[in-house]
């Protein structure tokens, strides 16, 4: 009889890639384990694919069934789950999709979904508040720092992907209609959640790079020097109107003048 680590490996190799033999005999001097195997292992496939399906929806109303499994299949083999929790499963779906060069838009969606899968499950945070909006109002803007919300995230794309995005939402028009192929189109987004639902907002790329820039840490006052640099009639009241409406900061920090 194999020694327990022999085993574990040797079940994971029937798991993973449809080695049985070693597993089979490990377990069964006759063979007898195959069928058990063999089973289990289609039970465990069929879990790794419905999770993806549900951290990738609309990749798989993009793609449809058909070849959405065989990129699961793929991943599956490359891509092998290292963890318990099913949730980070799907992490490394745009790299794979990147190294076996499927369609540069695939990859696209692929990373925006990704982020919407993050957001919807991240953690709540109260919005900004009156007394912090003061502070900003009031205090010495150079020592005012921005606190992104945990529940949000920020992304460029080559491509306005997320007009695939939202034409393929169960809730979208009929009417809608998106011409392929989309046209070459540095593009930003920003990925929020409000009353249970992920929401995905473009931005001009001005207002995205200072979002950024914010994300980063930047003061308020390098913010704003940042945005009269970009565009010499840039309405800085307008972005931070915008930014507000998003609910994509959280909060502020305040440093103390020496």
């Amino acid at each position: 009889m194999l020694p327990l680590r022999e085993t574990q490996r040797a079940f994971a190799e029937a798991i993973v890639e449809g080695k049985y033999h070693a597993a089979t005999v490990a377990m069964a001097a006759d063979g007898g384990a195959l069928r058990s195997v063999a089973l289990y292992r289609r039970l465990i496939r069929n879990n790794y694919r419905q999770a993806l399906m549900i951290t990738y929806p609309v990749l798989l109303r993009f793609v449809g069934g058909r070849y959405f499994d065989i990129l699961a299949r793929g991943y599956l083999t490359a891509h092998p789950s290292i963890s318990g929790d099913l949730f980070f499963y799907g992490q490394s779906l745009p790299t794979f999709f990147d190294k076996v060069q499927v369609a540069p838009l695939l990859v696209e969606l692929a990373r925006l979904e990704w982020a919407c899968h993050e957001v919807y499950q991240a953690a709540n945070s109260p919005p900004l508040s009156q007394d912090q909006l003061q502070a900003l109002a009031s205090g010495d803007p150079s020592q005012v720092t921005f606190h992104v919300h945990p529940a949000s995230r920020l992304l460029s794309f080559p491509v306005p992907v997320h007009r695939v995005w939202q034409t393929l939402q169960p809730d979208a028009s009929a009417d809608v209609v998106v011409e392929l192929p989309l046209p070459e189109e540095e593009t930003g987004v920003v990925v929020t959640r409000g009353d249970g639902k992920v929401r995905v907002t473009p931005l001009a790329m001005a207002d995205y790079l200072l979002l950024k820039a914010m994300a980063r840490g930047v003061d308020a006052v390098s913010v704003e020097r940042m945005a009269i640099e970009s565009e010499p009639d840039f309405d800085f009241a307008r972005f931070m109107t915008t930014v507000l409406s998003l609910h994509v900061i959280a909060g502020l920090s305040v440093e103390q003048g020496v």
